[in-house]
């Protein structure tokens, strides 16, 4: 029996945030121009995302994800307009390197690549 969509993960975040346009260009749009549906897929994840509309609000989200490398991801991030929380940095006894930034929308995205 297939049950979710392919390449999907069985849990995917859903954004509802104000001018969703500026996240993603892929769209389904609502009559009056506002946007339904859009999906950006992260390698194996896909985030969906919406305009906020009187019934469903803009709200602020934390997203962690893994990446190959963490210090091109933050940086890209902060060239299109992100705001630092904290640069890339590899902490005593986390085998992560993390850094952090918030979005035009106001959510905070942590990053990371694992080094064993």
């Amino acid at each position: 029996m297939i049950y979710k969509p392919d390449h999907y993960n069985s849990l995917s975040p859903y954004l509802i945030v104000d001018e969703a346009q500026k996240l993603v260009e892929r769209r389904f749009d609502h009559e009056n121009g506002k946007i339904a549906h859009i999906e950006l897929k992260l390698d194996d994840s896909v985030i969906m995302i919406s305009d906020s509309t009187e019934n469903y609000r803009a709200n602020k989200s934390m997203l962690h994800v893994y990446v190959p490398d963490v210090f091109k991801t933050f940086d890209k991030a902060i060239e299109y307009g992100c705001k630092i929380i904290e640069k890339p940095v590899k902490r005593q006894e986390d085998p992560d390197i993390r850094g952090a930034f918030y979005d035009f929308a106001g959510n905070y995205w942590a990053v990371s690549t694992q080094k064993i």
